[in-house]
């Protein structure tokens, strides 16, 4: 027979166990997050950037470094075209306006879609690829879990687009979605997502998504779901001798998502990325051109449903 003492002891332990394990977020309530799209809703997306690049280029042994800052502040408009009976949404996105405040060595200039004011040099170069993305109308399917299952972009669109501003629609699509696992989460589990990003002149990079759940929190009298993200960029295939290798990279940020409208409220997310390039020469008269950047950036979105 065991002594009271000690069954009281065992009791107390048994019960501070429970209470213990109920503590771990395999004990806490599980919840399901999904994307609720409805046909002819709109959605007004504001995605703004600051990107600092610093660049160490050496030819021949000398070494120039170059400073760059840049401002660009985007607004976009999603529009529910259609819902097919399996709940894939097709999204229609209209770039309405993108501001470029651009701060660099070759001089300071600002490119506004709004207007059509005479730039030259690197800022006429830059214009070239970013005026073009104002009115520009393309469609993003997208499953209830937030997978993009296939972006497309009309004839009459990508004949005014070079391949620079491709790639820049197709990063606007995967910046503003959020994939989830299609079962019920707890707080601190994980999932992972990736996608695909043709870069002109580097070739294709995968970027890797690992997402972590990490609770509610009452924002402005709401109830929103925390999200931990974290990327990891790879170059899958590089074009031709591009040379270029990542060297180091750290990202995170955080999506407030709102589970009542099924969509994401705001986000804030900072990476830092090191990159180098060794290009050799095509001439064997010619030193080959080495070259380092780093960059760091921080975006912000915000999400504005037309209720």
């Amino acid at each position: 027979m065991i002594p009271r003492v000690l069954l009281r002891r065992l009791t107390a332990l048994i019960v501070f166990g429970c209470a213990l394990a109920c503590a771990t977020p395999a004990c806490w309530a599980q919840k399901t997050l999904a994307w609720k799209f409805k046909r002819d809703s709109v959605t007004n997306l504001l995605i703004e950037q600051d990107t600092s690049i610093q660049m160490e280029t050496a030819s021949g042994g000398a070494v120039s470094p170059i400073q760059t800052q840049q401002h660009q502040i985007s607004n976009i408009t999603w529009t529910v075209k259609e819902i097919a009976p399996d709940g894939l949404a097709s999204i229609e996105q209209l770039v309405k306006r993108v501001q470029l405040d651009l701060k660099s060595p070759a001089g300071d200039f600002q490119i506004d879609t709004n207007n059509n004011q005479p730039l030259s040099g690197i800022g006429e170069l830059m214009a070239k690829g970013i005026r073009p993305l104002a009115g520009a109308r393309f469609v993003v399917k997208t499953k209830p879990s937030g997978e993009v299952s296939d972006v497309v972009i009309p004839d009459d669109v990508l004949k005014n687009l070079n391949e620079l501003s491709i790639a820049g629609l197709k990063e606007i699509a995967a910046n503003g979605t959020l994939t989830f696992p299609t079962k019920a989460i707890g707080v601190g589990e994980s999932w992972p997502a990736q996608y695909e990003l043709e870069m002109p002149p580097f070739g294709k990079l995968i970027v890797s998504t690992t997402y972590q759940y990490l609770g509610e929190e009452t924002v402005g009298g709401r109830i929103l779901d925390r999200i931990k993200e974290t990327k990891a960029i790879k170059v899958a295939d590089a074009i031709g001798n591009s040379g270029l290798k990542m060297e180091s990279q750290e990202s995170g940020g955080i999506i407030w998502f709102d589970n009542t409208r099924g969509s994401i409220d705001h986000s804030e997310f900072k990476q830092e990325i090191s990159i180098k390039v060794d290009r050799p020469s095509t001439d064997p008269a010619k030193p080959s051109t080495k070259s380092k950047q780093t960059v760091k950036q921080t975006m912000k979105l915000k999400y504005s449903p037309q209720l």
